[in-house]
């Protein structure tokens, strides 16, 4: 038995938006950055790796402090396969700006690809220290450490061939590396599977008859038709998140949720921002499962397939939710 040693890490496709560009000196005439980065990313959704690193240097050339035409220059070379020139560069950007949790975790990735798990995780930490909420170098995090435990407990068997104990947890952290539901952009997304409603994911094994005298209590169906109505709001929660409406994605929420922000209005202020940035966004949900805790209260469990221009993830999330008033509101939620 061997470990698993290199985690799906995900990596960032282009984080442009979140990047602020660099005051550097340019030609009067030179073309706006922006205008370079569209072509470039355009370049690289067509397989045009090479233009698209051609077209980028074009404009280092005039403006070497740009950040993101250097951070888009970055991906082109990690897609090249030139990882150390893309090290460099998310290397000197974190430098640059270091207030900028996405040159880290794309820095991560590159060290986690050659087993340099130790830089991995000391450069997962300083993204989550400049952006404790960063959703995406946390799960990174996780998989570097299962990586690590993965090595540790390999060369420990090596030592003790016959450790069932020793066996066991490396099968077992195996067994999490195969179930994490990452996606190592930027390979293309794949196609969502059917979402399965509550009810048919809900539905149990028939048991024993119960006699006529004993007839069945309505409870079921009640909790049945809840179950369809959690769906219905996850799914309006996720459609309202695809379109980019800020104001219906936020009507999901209860009223005095933060996640791990400060206050409300700071998280609204942050999800506004995430949800206008991208070019565009499509959330797909898969393998839903609902739980009824009581008549108000409901836990959702899905695979969630993020996809827009700046990042390509699939992950498990659950989203615990409270009938308040006529509709079911989410009250916190978890990536795995």
């Amino acid at each position: 038995m061997t470990a698993k040693l290199i985690p799906s890490l995900v990596l960032l496709c282009a984080a442009l938006s979140l990047i602020p560009a660099a005051r550097a000196a340019t030609a009067t005439n030179a073309p706006a950055p922006s205008s370079y980065v569209t072509r470039a990313q355009g370049q690289m959704a067509q397989g045009d790796l090479k233009g698209a690193l051609a077209t980028l240097n074009d404009y280092l050339a005039t403006a070497p402090q740009d950040a993101n035409a250097r951070f888009a220059k970055g991906l082109v070379l990690t897609r090249l396969g030139q990882t150390q020139d893309a090290a460099k560069i998310f290397t000197g950007l974190t430098q640059d700006y270091p207030q900028l949790p996405e040159p880290y975790n794309n820095l991560a990735v590159l060290y986690a690809k050659q087993g340099q798990y130790d830089k991995a995780r000391d450069a997962l930490k300083a993204a989550l220290a400049t952006h404790p909420s960063y959703a995406t170098a946390a799960e990174n995090l996780g998989d570097v450490y299962a990586a690590m435990a993965a090595r540790a407990y390999d060369q420990a068997l090596k030592l003790d061939k016959n450790n069932s104990q020793i066996q066991y947890k490396l099968a077992l952290v195996n067994r999490l590396d195969s179930e994490t539901g990452s996606i190592a952009a930027p390979a293309a997304p794949a196609p969502a599977a059917p979402t399965e409603t509550a009810s048919a994911a809900a539905t149990t094994a028939p048991g024993a008859v119960e006699p006529a005298t004993a007839p069945a209590p309505a409870q079921p169906t009640a909790d049945a038709g809840q179950q369809d109505a959690v769906v219905a709001a996850v799914q309006g929660w996720a459609k309202a998140w695809s379109s980019q409406d800020v104001a219906a994605y936020i009507r999901h929420y209860a009223p005095d949720f933060k996640g791990s922000s400060k206050s409300h209005k700071a998280w609204v202020d942050q999800r506004r921002q995430r949800l206008s940035a991208p070019s565009h966004i499509s959330v797909k949900l898969s393998k839903v499962e609902v739980t009824m805790e009581d008549a108000d209260t409901a836990t959702a469990t899905f695979m969630q397939h993020y996809a827009s221009n700046t990042l390509d993830n699939t992950a498990r999330k659950t989203l615990r939710l409270k009938h308040r008033g006529n509709a079911w509101k989410i009250v916190s939620e978890s990536n795995r």
